[in-house]
């Protein structure tokens, strides 16, 4: 490989207490979670121009259960608090017996989940951010963490100012690819993604339903294309992808967007349209950090020790996991966490804990992390468990399945 050298002068744009990257679910969490905790300059940085990644640039937006399926509420603090938001201005499918956010309803009555508008919901999300109080810069990348040994004194960004440095305190890493902790050196573990593509179609059949139904939500369909979460439908010949690189990207949306496009090209184009494509690569697993613990399947239904939260299998009946707090960092990076689906997870438990409520819940646990650290000089590694499972907990959280 050819190497091109350069010499920069970078300048230095601001100085945080700590700074999130990444606006997806657990990025806006963690924010939130850290002006909550009283931290006064907090920075969270996003790529791209809505908040809310996969719920909204992704158009995943089923907010998987925060129930057991036996009819037990399990997830709360913002994992709960982001279910209401999603349906405060948009339309909902949830099941009425839900609707009062009771501790427990029937198991034959749905469980304690919705469909919703990822438009509506990226609007929710800009107040939720804009009234904690956190600064924003939007179309913003992150290029690289600044480390002085294994401490993240600041990070590199490019948009439409150029390049610039923000110093920073305490970092949250939630790129939802690892990227900072991957780019200060980092151990991290690479994922393999089955070929899935979903969009927004609408048709007559929709729109019929819609009326009918007298709720807009069904003027959408949910279209998917190629595999499911556990790889059935897999498309024949196309590789697994990591999802880690611009290659993998590319090939991965071209893919998507192809397959779509021969499904519907020999339908009466005046009958159906696409209302909307995905603005992201719909990647479920791409990269992990390497924590202080992993969780295993074989930590299913598992109380850990140092559990910020339980997150339910959104394909079982009465199955969860607990996402330790040990997850969320490496014990070698005093001031880096992560949240989201790069927490450290292995096998069918990471696709489990990645999802909408459990990113929410390890968002919310790593910005109260960097905070109680800041306040009281500690480390990811040092800060004692009973501090961070109080501060959850008069938070609104719940740190166990049961």
């Amino acid at each position: 490989m050819q190497v091109f050298h350069e010499q920069l002068n970078t300048a230095v744009l601001g100085e945080y207490d700590i700074i999130v990257a990444g606006g997806g679910v657990a990025g806006v969490c963690a924010a939130v979670a850290a002006r909550r905790a009283g931290i006064k300059r907090v920075l969270l940085l996003e790529k791209g121009i809505l908040f809310g990644g996969l719920a909204t640039q992704g158009l995943i937006s089923l907010y998987e259960p925060i129930c057991d399926g036996k009819g037990h509420k399990i997830i709360y603090g913002m994992g709960a608090e982001l279910m209401k938001l999603c349906m405060r201005y948009g339309p909902d499918v949830l099941p009425e017996q839900w609707r009062d956010d009771p501790d427990t309803a029937s198991p034959d009555g749905g469980k304690y989940k919705t469909f919703f508008s990822p438009a509506m919901f990226a609007m929710a999300l800009d107040e939720f951010v804009l009234d904690a109080g956190v600064e924003i810069l939007f179309d913003t990348q992150v290029v690289a963490p600044v480390m002085e040994q294994k401490q993240c004194v600041g990070l590199l960004v490019e948009n439409k100012g150029g390049r610039g440095l923000y110093r920073a305190r305490a970092v949250i890493d939630a790129t939802g690819d690892a990227d900072i902790f991957c780019r200060a050196g980092a151990p991290c573990v690479t994922g393999q993604n089955y070929m899935t593509y979903l969009a927004y179609r609408a048709d007559m059949e929709s729109a019929a339903s819609a009326l009918s139904e007298k709720n807009i939500i069904h003027a959408r369909k949910w279209t998917l294309l190629g595999s499911g979460p556990r790889g059935n439908g897999h498309p024949e010949g196309v590789p697994l992808i990591s999802g880690t690189t611009a290659e993998d990207v590319t090939q991965y949306v071209l893919t998507g967007r192809k397959m779509m496009l021969d499904s519907m090209r020999n339908e009466d184009r005046f009958a159906r349209d696409l209302s909307i494509l995905p603005t992201m690569a719909q990647f479920r697993t791409t990269r992990h950090i390497v924590g202080a613990y992993s969780v295993q399947e074989s930590d299913l239904c598992r109380r850990l020790p140092d559990s910020i939260a339980a997150v339910a299998d959104f394909l079982a009946v009465g199955e969860w996991y607990e996402i330790p707090y040990r997850s969320l960092y490496n014990p070698e990076y005093p001031n880096l966490w992560t949240a989201g689906r790069t927490v450290s997870a292995d096998g069918w438990a990471w696709v489990v804990v990645r999802v909408i409520p459990g990113s929410a819940c390890s968002g919310q646990a790593a910005g109260l992390a960097a905070a109680l650290c800041l306040k009281h000089g500690l480390t990811a590694a040092t800060l004692p468990y009973s501090m961070l499972s109080d501060a959850l907990i008069a938070e609104g959280g719940r740190i166990h399945a049961e």
